[in-house]
């Protein structure tokens, strides 16, 4: 266990089983009682609908005296079966209230335009209240939207605050405006001495490749684009990626960043500009960062045990790609973690096993 990770672990923990509360805004922000909004169920008449898919709380969109709210509600017990499920509504009222003081801070000004505004947080009655905003998921990608959700996770990341979920049920488009709502795996770090909030162990993680492994690759694989197409939204995605990840190096690098985190940087963004070089180098990067991201993807979602159809595709991926690249895979650093020196036979039997592990632990309805 990493041991940055099992502090904010613990200390959450012990939040949660003291009496301490944290509040976020004022209750006259509220059209109704913060009481009356945490007992509030599907069935009362300002319910316009309800979304119950949430892992950790259930979402009702409200309508009262002709203002629409969102309103989260905390569910008894989190579908996610570990600890960061656990206690993830608790982390996200508490990066409700950093985002709170970010927004009020002139030196951040205009940087969390994407990020939904709090009206009003309790952690102890459960209930998180918003202003209702209308729209869907993502259903098409281009450097536009690239450009907001990395301009805008860029800026966490120079507050100290590492995204990790950036799934498709948490990022959502309203007239081409991109909002994010949802910040239950959304964890503080240093960002002057560490890479993420895992500190230096795990370089793999940061604002590009939580897109890419929790949605971007994910998406492609469940709209069957032609690899031309799919190149070309590449492309564009690491193109952005580049612009706002050299503006990180120069903000942290004179905030007095150690060389360890900067030179990091460097790596990443000379591995993109590689990429970028030839037709060639970009669809070997993007086979082995495709391949990256199903393989981190599979693990977040049977660590959690709440898998769904996008996990089996996933799974049969990374299969399909061990059969046929497997050689390629190794060479050019694909196989890491658990991964790392098995060969492709054992590797086979590892991800069969995983997805019987997967099929057992499908969410209802998925």
């Amino acid at each position: 266990m990493n041991a940055l990770v099992h502090a904010r672990q613990q200390a959450q923990l012990a939040f949660a089983a003291s009496d301490a509360n944290l509040v976020v805004g004022e209750a006259s922000a509220c059209p109704l009682p913060p009481a009356a909004l945490a007992t509030m169920t599907p069935a009362d008449p300002c319910v316009v609908e309800q979304f119950s898919g949430g892992l950790t709380a259930r979402v009702l969109h409200l309508c009262i005296e002709g203002v629409h709210y969102t309103l989260k509600q905390r569910r008894e017990e989190a579908l996610v079966r570990n600890i960061d499920g656990q206690t993830s509504f608790l982390n996200e009222v508490q990066r409700r209230a950093d985002f709170t003081r970010l927004k009020a801070d002139p030196a951040w000004a205009g940087r969390f335009d994407h990020i939904v505004p709090t009206l009003y947080a309790d952690y102890r009655q459960g209930i998180i209240l918003s202003p209702w905003l209308p729209g869907q998921a993502p259903t098409q990608l281009d450097a536009d939207l690239f450009d907001q959700l990395l301009s805008t996770m860029v800026a966490c990341e120079e507050a100290g605050l590492m995204e990790w979920d950036l799934c498709p049920g948490n990022l959502l488009v309203d007239q081409g405006h991109l909002w994010l709502f949802d910040f239950g795996y959304m964890y503080p770090f240093d960002p002057l001495h560490h890479y993420n909030s895992n500190g230096l162990s795990d370089p793999l993680f940061h604002a590009c490749e939580r897109f890419e492994t929790r949605f971007f690759f994910g998406w492609l694989l469940n709209q069957a684009l032609p690899m031309e197409a799919q190149l070309a939204l590449y492309r564009q995605l690491k193109q952005v990626a580049l612009t706002h990840y050299a503006g990180k190096r120069a903000h942290l690098a004179a905030r007095g960043a150690i060389p360890d985190v900067l030179a990091w940087l460097d790596e990443l963004m000379a591995r993109w500009q590689q990429a970028l070089a030839s037709p060639s180098a970009l669809a070997a990067c993007f086979e082995l960062e495709a391949f990256r991201s199903h393989v981190l993807d599979i693990e977040d979602d049977l660590h959690g045990q709440s898998c769904t159809a996008t996990t089996l595709k996933r799974i049969d991926f990374v299969c399909q790609a061990l059969t046929h690249r497997h050689a390629a895979l190794a060479a050019g650093g694909a196989l890491f973690y658990d991964n790392a020196g098995r060969d492709q036979a054992s590797l086979l039997a590892l991800y069969a096993h995983k997805r019987q592990q997967a099929q057992g632990w499908l969410l209802p309805g998925h």
